[in-house]
């Protein structure tokens, strides 16, 4: 039975999808929405253009942009649907999430990348798909 599911969540429509799967596929179930904000993917010149500072505090609006719409997206779900956020490298703190906080099943979008692109900056859902402890559905 799938009780807890994990779904991670960017600003991207398949991510947007991976949601509506998980809530549609299993009603009633608790959803954690996980956002990952990963500094590293910021250039080197914008942090010395506005400083580090004003960086966390557009990735702070951003992603409360991010869950307000996950709220009205969901609307008036079955289960509890909670929003964390996470610093660090996606698909790091996705497993690492999942196998810390009794999560059922993961549910997420899959960019779907060229092999260049996938070799050389890597792809979430398959580094996910790869070391999570619990069952992974990916959704594209």
């Amino acid at each position: 039975m799938i009780d807890h599911v994990l779904v991670p969540m960017d600003d991207s429509p398949l991510a947007r999808r991976a949601l509506d799967f998980a809530t549609a596929v299993h009603s009633g179930a608790n959803i954690t929405v996980l956002h990952v904000i990963d500094y590293v993917e910021e250039s080197y010149s914008a942090k010395m253009l506005v400083g580090p500072e004003e960086l966390r505090e557009r990735a702070r609006i951003k992603t409360d942009r991010l869950f307000d719409e996950v709220r009205e997206r969901i609307g008036e779900y079955e289960g509890e649907v909670e929003t964390v956020v996470k610093f660090g490298t996606p698909a790091r703190e996705i497993t690492d999430y999942a196998a810390d906080h009794d999560i059922d099943l993961i549910v997420m979008g899959c960019h779907g990348r060229p092999l260049v692109s996938r070799v050389l900056m890597g792809d979430v859902a398959q580094t996910v798909v790869q070391r999570a402890s619990v069952p992974v559905t990916v959704v594209r």
